[in-house]
């Protein structure tokens, strides 16, 4: 099964990014930085405050909202914001299957299935928050780089791994002409992430606080429209 996923990977990737031949040991450091990245993640449901700044190139507008995040990794993700002056400015909800992103002041509502429009971080939401670096490893790269196929048929880059001070990495999200890069740094204390679509340029800062010591409610998770 490991040659068929260097065999597909090598395909369809670029020259400069095939990945290289490991040897056991390195395979198996591979395998082990992979999994201590995801154990960063809080496995049980949680919520953390968070504050997000978004940043559209194109028409230049800026927008910044705080609020909170709840996870029930494996399942689902909430993010309820509001703006400057208190107002309702963002709901998105995602599981694997459905997402649905509420912008009230404008009065926008955008939902949709297991596939996103090019631009939008669904897939980041849910290869950061309801499957953490999911998938399966299918090679090193040139620069220990680990290339993961995700359970939503895109592609990881992972580089950049680092553990001190705190678990960080950067990474490119390839499905089909659509690319997407985001990297992280958490700690207890909470931590920070980045995002930029390829192609829209849309930028997305996120802060996050400690995780709350008490659960989300789970309501939380159920689709907003039922």
């Amino acid at each position: 099964m490991r040659l068929l996923g260097l065999l597909a990977l090598a395909a369809c990737a670029p020259a400069a990014q095939l990945p290289v031949n490991p040897t056991q040991a390195q395979w198996d450091e591979g395998h082990r930085r992979l999994e201590a990245l995801r154990t960063t993640f809080p496995k049980t449901a949680y919520t953390q405050p968070v504050t997000v700044d978004f940043r559209e190139p194109y028409t230049r507008r800026r927008f910044e909202g705080r609020g909170a995040v709840g996870v029930d990794p494996g399942r689902a993700m909430r993010m309820i914001l509001v703006g400057p002056a208190g107002e309702p400015a963002l709901d998105v909800w995602v599981t694997r299957d459905a997402w649905r992103m509420s912008v009230p002041a404008i009065h926008l509502v955008k939902r949709g299935g297991r596939e996103a429009p090019d631009g939008m971080p669904i897939g980041f939401f849910r290869s950061w928050f309801i499957d953490p670096l999911g998938g399966d490893l299918l090679a090193i790269g040139r620069h220990d780089d680990l290339v993961v196929r995700d359970r939503e048929g895109g592609t990881l880059d992972v580089s950049d791994v680092s553990f001190l001070p705190r678990p960080s990495a950067q990474v490119r999200r390839r499905k089909g002409r659509a690319t997407e890069r985001f990297g992280f740094a958490l700690g207890k204390e909470g931590g920070t992430a980045s995002y930029v679509s390829e192609s829209t340029k849309l930028a997305v800062e996120v802060k996050l606080g400690p995780v709350q010591s008490e659960p989300p409610d789970p309501q939380a998770f159920e689709d907003p429209e039922k």
